[in-house]
């Protein structure tokens, strides 16, 4: 027998720990922002959900009376809407309704988390936003936020 013996390799040396570890970084880095918006852009998912079922009521309310319901409001639409939509006083977050054109037309309008500024401003685009939303005066580091739902 030889005065050296031969040893088994029973870990991992330095060089694949160091690789392994760079693996993990890079895979962590490219993917951690993916998961990071991912509870907000949720939230924006369902505002916008919630802001379509309650323009669907409105819309039941008007074939009924002829008219959208008068004023504006912040969240109380949904008592008006109790019949028409049940889950309309519920709904756990600030939304703001406006009546528009004399009754014939409605804004609502919800603040956006993750809002993506193509989605927002081709909502504002479409209820033909130009520097009011739902009665209330915007600016700039505001209007990038706001998702509009109108009658149109």
């Amino acid at each position: 027998m030889h005065d050296y013996q031969i040893y088994k390799n029973k870990g991992f040396t330095l060089i694949e720990l160091l690789v392994a570890i760079s693996i993990i970084a890079t895979l962590t880095a490219i993917l951690l922002p993916n998961f990071m918006g991912a509870r907000e852009r949720a939230k924006d998912s369902q505002k916008k959900q919630d802001m379509t079922a309650v323009k669907n009521a409105l819309r039941l309310y008007y074939n009924d009376r002829q008219s959208y319901p008068p004023g504006s409001q912040v969240t109380g639409i949904g008592v008006t809407l109790g019949s028409y939509l049940p889950s309309a006083s519920g709904i756990g977050y600030t939304y703001y309704y406006s009546q528009v054109n004399n009754g014939d037309g409605f804004q609502l309008c919800v603040p956006l988390e993750a809002a993506t500024g193509e989605d927002v401003a081709d909502s504002q685009m479409r209820c033909a936003i130009t520097n009011t939303v739902c009665g209330a005066g915007i600016t700039d580091s505001t209007s990038e936020k706001w998702f509009v739902v109108c009658a149109n």
